[in-house]
């Protein structure tokens, strides 16, 4: 999660080892990260077309935020083999374990899950509230007030092809394959205003080995298969030509970009190479030099003739790098060639909400309809800054959670009950 943050006492207090040694190694010398930073790294690399009020609110309650997720259990941890610019500290356990403490706080609390539970849609009641639909032992249900937590349409073959292209009718999920967008096209029929590049989508550079879809619960092989050390060599396509300028930025502010691009390449796939010097410093995080659709070779030309990359172009674009680039040269042998591919993760096109989450209609909230993660809309344009996905997550789902009770106990004058689909 990227958050702001200016004083070292705050990062020590989200670890569970803090001596002060640990986290100025952890820190590497940085001295914060200020919200004019955050909001200058977003939006260079989303692009301009982006709700930025909601940006910069969601910037603003960033750091309170993440308190908030301290003191109901969370924790984090000192980021692994971290590559140049990457966040210094991740979630204890990843994502899974960020959702089991999140599951477990939440029925200690009092709440009900409701497993096997999918939403087909729903609709407003002639007393404003919600009746929702679907399959599983949740459903009829009614609620007072209702947010909507249930990401794109990114596992929808149909609405991919249609908004962001035929390329992307088959592609690799990063994420589980039941968002096809039902709630969002509900919402919409509903009256809600879109927002966001619906052309555009989330993802990433990925081993071959990637499954289709995962479950929940096997996020921890994507995370294995990412493949983003690529600002230390070269990307070719399977014609031997440079598509992506890898030395274009730290690759948590580029990545997505890479994935994008991937797709759009002959066969949808690319090669990331790196020479020895690279190798032989322990650099490249271990999924790399463990991956089994690797090859160490001794040249250029053999990578290329076993993987069937167009030699004469390869070692034509990595003389033309040595003659650019000089400080950028892949002349040491042997050398790694990992073939890597794309995996979707969330579609861009969304809901528009206000700060406050609540969803537009017409440009004016929807009475007890509330909208928080990649379901909102407004927040990307072009490319994705790592880590932000998460944290305008926390920050709108907090502030969904806040106003859907409020509205639902003035709607009833005591007990209330909210309805919440997150997927």
């Amino acid at each position: 999660m990227r958050f702001s943050w200016q004083e070292r006492p705050f990062i020590a207090s989200l670890l569970r080892e803090a001596d002060k040694g640990r986290v100025e190694e952890i820190l590497a010398g940085r001295p914060g990260y200020t919200d004019e930073q955050y909001l200058g790294d977003w939006l260079a690399v989303s692009g301009d077309q982006v709700d930025v009020a909601l940006i910069e609110s969601i910037i603003r309650r960033s750091t309170d935020t993440i308190t908030w997720m301290r003191d109901f259990g969370q924790r984090w941890a000192p980021r692994p083999t971290p590559l140049p610019g990457d966040v210094p500290i991740v979630l204890d356990g990843g994502g899974q374990s960020l959702q089991d403490r999140n599951f477990a706080r939440f029925e200690q609390l009092g709440g009900t899950v409701f497993y096997d539970s999918a939403v087909t849609g729903f609709e407003r009641t002639d007393g404003g509230r919600y009746l929702l639909h679907g399959s599983g032992p949740a459903f009829p249900m009614l609620a007072d007030a209702l947010v909507l937590a249930s990401a794109g349409f990114e596992a929808n073959d149909r609405l991919r092809e249609r908004h962001l292209g035929e390329q992307w009718r088959d592609v690799k999920l990063r994420g589980v394959p039941f968002n096809e967008g039902a709630p969002l096209a509900a919402a919409v029929d509903l009256g809600a205003d879109t927002a966001g590049n619906w052309e555009k989508c989330h993802t990433t550079p990925q081993g071959i080995n990637l499954p289709d879809h995962m479950l929940p619960g096997q996020m921890h092989k994507s995370h294995g298969l990412a493949r983003y050390a690529y600002p230390l060599g070269v990307v070719v396509n399977r014609e031997g030509r440079r598509f992506f300028d890898e030395s274009g930025g730290y690759s948590n502010l580029t990545y997505v970009t890479l994935g994008q691009k991937i797709q759009e390449q002959p066969g949808r796939i690319a090669f990331q190479i790196f020479d020895d010097k690279v190798v032989s410093a322990g650099s490249l995080p271990k999924g790399y030099v463990g991956d089994p659709a690797s090859v160490s070779v001794s040249s250029l030309e053999e990578g290329a003739r076993r993987l069937g990359i167009d030699a004469a172009n390869l070692t034509a674009e990595v003389q033309r790098l040595h003659d650019g680039q000089a400080e950028k040269r892949l002349d040491t042998p042997p050398y790694l060639f990992v073939p890597v591919v794309c995996g979707l993760t969330f579609t861009y096109g969304g809901l528009s909400v206000t700060p406050d989450a609540e969803v537009r209609g017409g440009g004016e909230p929807i009475s007890g309809l509330y909208a928080a993660g990649v379901i909102v809309g407004g927040l990307y344009d072009q490319g994705y800054p790592g880590g932000t996905g998460l944290m305008a997550g926390a920050v709108l789902g907090r502030a969904a959670g806040t106003s859907a009770a409020r509205h639902a106990i003035r709607s009833r004058g005591g007990e209330a009950r909210v309805g919440t689909n997150a997927g």
